[in-house]
């Protein structure tokens, strides 16, 4: 593992939630009555939504709302309520598109260190068109149609029997004219970085021999060594983790396992653009070909490419050394 092939981009993805898609009118001035008829005829009027748009339509439970109450102080009590004011398909379509990101996001790249509970992520640098790219098809083909479809829906009879149904309980409707529903583009964020780097060959550095200066440049030094040590054992670990995922999956008797080989293609790209060579050829590449087998000839392969009958044992032995 290379120092000048452990390079590419620090990545974030940002992209948009189905909260986007969410109101909340203020139902404070209606009385406790009035608010419970206001939920009922809501979620009767969303139910019947999201049947006419749903081409299964009779697998729809009905959709409940969010409610919230709170006090203020012993004269102001305010109600709110929170809804979605189009098809729930709108919203599945978000959650499924992020699920599908973080899913692209886990073939293109490796975990590098975890802050709180968000993930820093190492693109490599071959693969960073590729990933970018496909990050634009998700905007082109399924947001910006979703957008219009918002629009679209937004001039509907539907849409206009929701405000209806908020003005017949007293409560104002404008929310949902004004309401910006705003579907921002996935958008990666990529910060370029190269562990190849080197003080000695930078020029700024270079220029700073005067004594006071050479401390500072040696502990800079060290620390740029610590954190390049410290995320190439988090890449090579994250390729481990992903290695015994598929091993533990394909050491289930008489079990086919479903995109085997396509992971370990996934990881062969990374691993190849990074340098990590060793990892590929020794390890990816037979079990590539263990996976691709039928279950009742793993355990001969195991034993011929890991010297264990055990997947999970002979590779698990010749992954130990990249750890230590």
């Amino acid at each position: 593992m290379s120092k000048d092939r452990l390079d590419g981009f620090l990545i974030d993805v940002r992209t948009t939630s189905e909260e986007n898609l969410v109101v909340e009118v203020d139902a404070s001035k209606i009385s406790w009555n009035e608010y419970r008829a206001l939920i009922s005829d809501l979620q009767d009027i969303l139910t019947s939504i999201d049947e006419e748009h749903s081409a299964r339509s009779w697998l729809m439970k009905g959709r409940s709302l969010k409610a919230s109450y709170r006090r203020v102080n012993a004269k102001d009590r305010r109600r709110h309520l929170r809804f979605m004011p189009f098809p729930s398909r709108f919203a599945t379509v978000l959650k499924n598109l992020r699920a599908y990101v973080y899913e692209l996001v886990a073939d293109y790249c490796l975990v590098l260190e975890s802050v709180g509970n968000r993930n820093v992520y190492l693109l490599p640098k071959q693969l960073a068109p590729f990933f970018v790219e496909a990050v634009e098809k998700i905007n082109k083909e399924v947001i910006e149609p979703l957008r219009q479809d918002v629009e679209k829906f937004r001039q509907s009879r539907e849409y206009l029997s929701i405000q209806q149904c908020l003005y017949q309980h007293g409560v104002d409707p404008s929310i949902l004219k004004v309401a910006t529903f705003h579907l921002r583009n996935y958008v990666v964020d990529v910060l370029p970085i190269d562990f190849g780097y080197s003080i000695g060959a930078d020029d700024v550095y270079a220029k700073m021999e005067r004594a006071e200066a050479a401390k500072g440049l040696e502990i800079l030094r060290n620390q740029i060594e610590r954190k390049y040590r410290e995320y190439a054992l988090n890449a090579v670990s994250d390729v481990v983790a992903r290695i015994m995922a598929i091993v533990e999956g394909l050491e289930v008797k008489g079990k086919r396992v479903r995109n085997a080989q396509e992971k370990v293609d996934k990881l062969i790209n990374i691993c190849e653009s990074l340098g990590f060579t060793e990892i590929s050829e020794k390890i990816l590449k037979p079990l590539r070909q263990v996976s691709a087998a039928r279950p009742y000839k793993r355990p001969k392969l195991a034993e011929e490419f890991f010297g264990n009958k055990s997947l999970m044992v002979g590779v698990g032995e010749e992954l130990k050394p990249l750890l230590a």
